[in-house]
């Protein structure tokens, strides 16, 4: 897979996607794409259980560079070249999101605007403490276009996303974990330890316990209370179906031994759609 803005590592069922495009490392739309092509091929390869997505440099993921490289610096577009552009980072964090395998976004430095966004699709998001997160797209004339206003008002709450979106402020990497907008954030000489750690304590889950795990709990966002647990049934049966709790397993568990489980590749087909 020839690749120029990405670097993509695999190992130790660990697969690593870091933006390496300097000087900037932005959102531009080889990334997008390469981010894409390497997803995919995580999603389908067996051996891979953790996927990381990180920035190079500092570590800092900044956001729609994309648009600059489409006309310039002019950003003379339309409506409608704006939305299709939109639309392709979009489906990509939807990717992100309903993807069967966790994904753990990696900031060092910080995000802001489209890169926050596509920390906010990640399963988990590590941070150094004093990594900077903003929303700045209202005191630059533009709105959040990448999923921002309904992950992040999801994420932290009505009151806080609106003080975020609507004005535009940076807050740290401590602030984001308490208001929830990260899972943890840890002086920067310990996050690549904690990713680690995070790494390892995912790679002995049930893969496909975990990926029915992980969608239902996307249906909190994307449907009603009842139909959500309905939803929970249905994933409580297709799990159970597939056998990946049994005997041994319980034995294991039992006698604090680690159980093993199957590798896989895609869990859920078309079920979830």
């Amino acid at each position: 897979m020839k690749l120029n803005s990405i670097k993509y590592e695999k190992s130790d069922g660990v697969a690593k996607i870091t933006k390496d495009n300097p000087p900037q490392y932005g959102m531009t739309l080889e990334v997008l794409l390469e981010m894409k092509k390497t997803l995919e091929d995580a999603a389908n390869d067996e051996d891979i259980s953790v996927i990381v997505i990180s920035a190079g440099g500092e570590g800092f993921h900044l956001g729609a560079v994309v648009f600059g490289e489409v006309k310039n610096k002019d950003w003379n577009l339309t409506p409608v070249e704006f939305r299709e552009i939109s639309q392709f980072a979009r489906d990509i964090f939807l990717y992100i999101e309903n993807l069967e395998k966790p994904v753990i976004g990696v900031a060092k430095a910080g995000a802001v605007g489209g890169g926050f966004e596509n920390l906010h699709a990640c399963d988990f998001v590590i941070a150094a403490e004093e990594a900077k997160f903003s929303q700045p797209e209202v005191k630059l004339g533009l709105c959040t276009g990448w999923g921002g206003s309904q992950r992040l008002t999801r994420m932290v709450g009505w009151r806080k996303a609106k003080e975020l979106l609507l004005t535009g402020i940076e807050i740290d990497g401590k602030e984001a974990e308490r208001i929830g907008a990260i899972t943890k954030a840890v002086p920067l000489d310990q996050v690549d330890q904690e990713v680690e750690k995070l790494c390892d304590r995912l790679k002995i889950c049930a893969p496909v316990a975990w990926g029915y795990e992980k969608l239902s709990m996307n249906k909190v966002w994307e449907t009603d209370y009842k139909t959500g647990l309905n939803f929970e049934i249905e994933a409580w049966g297709m799990v159970n179906s597939e056998g990946e709790f049994n005997a041994d397993v319980f034995d294991d568990f039992l006698n604090g031994r680690q159980p093993k489980f199957k590798k896989r590749k895609k869990i859920t087909s078309d079920w979830n759609k």
